[in-house]
C-alpha cells in the first residue's frame, strides 16, 4: 500500500511494529524481509510522488539537501550535496530524494567485500564481524538480486565462458593481484521502488509505504525512541510544510544514506555521546579521466576475454560480468595500504579510502527553507595513507605488468588528487564497532546507547573495502531483518 503523507491529518499517530526511514536498497530490503516474517512495517520516504520521472525531484533536493561541502569537495565536486556535478562522468548523481533512493540510477555492480576488508590493519579499524558471518546472507542477497548464483571466483567464470566457447577464457595471473569478478544486476531489477519481489512491488506488499513523509525529529528518552515527528509538503513549487504527524513503533530503522543518517541523528541529538556520529565519512575516490595507460599488452586474448566478461555475455535475467585487478590481501598487509581497482586495459583509478575522523558530516548554521532545520555541513578529507595506497599499488601494478612483457605508465598523485570525485558511494558516519567509544552502532546495527533504534546502509561500514557497497548494504539489511524478526517474535 502506498499513500501520501499530506493526506494524513496533523496530530495523527501512525502505529506499527517497525518503522523504516528511507526507501533505498537498505530500507526496501529490510521492509520486504520483515513483512515476509509477518511483521507489521511502515516505511516512510521524504520525497513527494514524482511518478517515474525522478529528475523532477531535483528542485526539492536543492531546498532540502543543500548546505556546505568543503575540504576536497570545495575544489573537486562543489555541488556534491544537491545536484549532478556536470564535470563528472556522465554525470555523477550523488544523492536522490526520490522513492527508491539512489537505486533509481545505480549500475547494479555487485560483489561481496573481500575477507581482508573486515580485518584490522594499520590505518583500518576492522569490523566487529567477519566475512564468514555474512556469507549466508550474501548467498540470500544473490538470490534476492537475481544474480547468476553467488560464485564470484575467476576460475568459475572462466568455466562459464569456456562452456559457451571452449578455450575462450583463461584466468590471468598477475603477481601480487587477484582477478576479481563483478556481477551486474539486470537493468529491470535495479530500482527497488519499482522492481518486483516474488511478483509484486514493495508498494503492493503489506508494507505501509508513506511517501512525502519527511523525518523531522527522533523523540527519545533514556535509550528508547518514543516516536518520530514526521511532516509532509504541499503541492506547490517551492513547497511548504502541509501536515505534521507522529509515527510510533516498537523498533525504528534509519536507512537514509550515510549523509542523511548522520544529519538525522545530529538533528535529534541521538547516539552521539562519544562524538562519533558523522565522523569517518568515506567513499571510493575515482579519477575523472584516465590516469593508468597500458603502453604494451600483457594479457592473452583468452585472459582479456575473461576480464571483459565474455565480450558481452549475459544470462536470462540480464546479468553480465566483468573483471578487475586488485592487490591481494598479502600485499595489502605487507605494504600497509588499502585496496584499489585496475581495469585490465588501464583507465581511471578507483581506491579504498582510509578512515579519517576529520572527514565528516556536521550541522551547518543555515536552515532549510521548507522545514527550518539546520542544513548539512560535509567535509571530505584524504590522508597520507591514501597517497601511499596510490603510489604503492601503481608501483606493484607496474612491476607485475612489466614481468609479463607489458608496459604501463601513471599520472602523479598530485594530478590524480586534483580530479578525484566521490563516485556516489557514501560510506561511514555511523560506523559499526564493538565499543561505543569507537563507533555508533553495534554488530547488530543497533545504536549503542539505544534499545530500539537501528541504522542500515553503508553508513555502518567501518571500512569501504573495494567492492561497490550496495550488494553488502542489501546483505546487511537481510541480516538485520532476520535479527529483528527473531527479536520481535520472542
Amino acid at each position: 500500500m502506498i499513500r501520501n503523507g499530506k493526506d494524513i491529518s496533523s496530530g495523527t499517530v501512525v502505529s506499527t511494529q517497525v518503522c523504516i526511514i528511507g526507501s533505498g536498497p537498505a530500507g526496501v530490503t529490510a521492509a520486504w524481509w520483515l513483512q515476509k516474517q509477518g511483521i507489521k512495517v511502515t516505511l516512510i520516504e521524504g520525497s513527494r510522488d514524482y511518478g517515474q520521472y525522478w529528475k523532477a525531484s531535483w528542485p526539492d533536493k536543492v531546498l532540502l539537501y543543500n548546505g556546505v561541502a568543503d575540504g576536497l569537495f570545495a575544489t573537486n565536486e562543489p555541488e556534491f550535496l544537491i545536484l549532478p556535478y556536470d564535470g563528472h562522468l556522465s554525470p555523477a548523481w550523488e544523492r536522490e530524494r526520490v522513492f527508491g533512493g539512489t537505486s533509481a540510477h545505480w549500475g547494479g555492480q555487485s560483489r561481496p567485500l573481500d575477507p581482508i576488508s573486515f580485518k584490522k590493519r594499520p590505518g583500518f579499524p576492522g569490523w566487529p564481524i567477519n566475512r564468514g558471518d555474512l556469507d549466508p546472507f550474501y548467498a540470500e542477497a544473490a538470490k534476492f538480486c537475481l544474480l547468476h548464483g553467488d560464485n564470484f571466483g575467476a576460475e568459475y567464470w572462466a568455466g562459464v565462458f569456456n562452456d559457451k566457447a571452449p578455450d575462450s577464457a583463461k584466468v590471468p595471473h598477475l603477481e601480487g593481484f587477484d582477478a576479481e569478478m563483478y556481477q551486474f544486476i539486470g537493468q529491470s531489477y535495479l530500482n527497488f521502488a519499482t522492481r518486483t519481489f516474488d511478483g509484486i512491488t514493495i508498494g503492493q506488499s503489506p508494507v505501509d509505504v508513506i511517501l512525502n513523509a519527511s523525518l523531522l525529529d527522533i523523540d527519545h528518552s533514556r535509550g528508547f525512541v518514543g516516536g518520530l515527528s514526521v511532516a509532509s509538503m504541499d503541492g506547490q513549487s517551492p513547497p511548504k510544510k502541509a501536515t505534521e504527524f507522529t509515527v510510533k513503533a516498537d523498533v525504528y530503522v534509519l536507512a537514509c544514506g550515510a549523509v542523511a543518517n548522520a544529519r538525522q541523528l545530529l538533528l535529534s541529538d541521538a547516539g552521539n555521546e562519544h562524538d562519533q556520529v558523522g565522523r569517518y565519512f568515506m567513499c571510493h575516490p575515482l579519477s575523472t579521466s584516465p590516469v593508468v595507460t597500458i603502453e604494451q599488452d600483457y594479457l592473452s586474448p583468452a585472459e582479456s576475454n575473461l576480464m571483459n566478461g565474455g565480450n558481452g555475455w549475459t544470462d536470462a535475467n540480464g546479468v553480465r560480468v566483468t573483471g578487475r585487478f586488485s592487490p591481494n590481501a598479502e600485499q595489502q598487509e605487507k605494504l600497509g595500504i588499502g585496496s584499489c581497482w585496475f581495469w585490465a586495459g588501464g583507465g581511471q583509478y578507483y581506491f579504498e579510502m582510509a578512515p579519517n575522523p576529520d572527514s565528516r558530516v556536521r550541522l551547518a548554521d543555515t536552515l532549510d527553507p521548507v522545514f527550518g532545520q539546520r542544513q548539512t555541513w560535509i567535509t571530505w578529507e584524504l590522508t597520507p595513507l591514501d597517497q601511499k595506497t596510490y603510489e604503492q599499488t601503481t608501483q606493484l601494478f607496474n612491476t607485475a605488468v612489466t614481468s609479463l612483457g607489458g608496459g604501463v605508465s601513471f599520472d602523479s598523485w598530485e594530478s590524480v588528487k586534483s580530479q578525484l570525485v566521490d563516485n556516489g558511494h557514501h560510506i561511514g558516519t555511523t560506523r559499526m564497532s564493538s565499543k561505543p567509544e569507537e563507533g555508533v552502532v553495534d554488530a547488530n546495527l543497533k545504536v549503542h546507547s539505544f534499545h530500539n533504534l537501528y541504522v542500515a546502509g553503508s553508513s555502518v561500514f567501518p571500512t569501504t573495502g573495494i567492492s561497490n557497497p550496495t550488494f553488502t548494504i542489501i546483505t546487511l539489511s537481510i541480516r538485520l531483518a532476520e535479527y529483528l524478526g527473531r527479536t520481535l517474535s520472542s
